[in-house]
Order: structure tokens, then sequence, then C-alpha cells
């Protein structure tokens, strides 16, 4: 979580100072782009593999529920 966080800021750091020393060229657009896509790509592979660890701890936590009532 700590790296995705700081190629975060790294991303944002760098559209800023590239907007404001002189605008941003065609590769600086693709770079921060692509950063950007791969952020979000990133993002989201990792809030799907938590939530499916956290429906299997759901389901751990009915399956002792069960072994416990009985």
């Amino acid at each position: 979580m700590a790296i995705r966080l700081y190629l975060s800021a790294l991303t944002l750091v760098f559209l800023i100072a590239a907007s404001v020393s002189n605008g941003l060229s065609k590769l600086e657009a693709i770079v921060v782009t692509c950063a950007l896509v791969y952020l979000i790509l990133d993002a989201r592979e990792y809030l799907q593999v938590t939530k499916a660890r956290l429906e299997m701890l759901q389901q751990l936590e009915d399956k002792l529920s069960a072994l416990l009532h009985h």
C-alpha cells in the first residue's frame, strides 16, 4: 500500500511540475496517462484480492460459528 501511495504522489508531483514549467508536451502527457492507468489497474486488482480475502474470512467465520453452535 505504501508503494501505491508513493507512486501516486510521484505522479502528481510530476504532473504539477510539468504543467507549471512549460505545459505538458505529448510525451509527458503519455507518461502521466500511462502512470495513472497503471495505478487505476493496480488499485482495482488490489481491491479484488482484498474482496476475495474478505469473502474467505466471512466463510471461515460462518463455519466456526456453525461449529460453536453444535
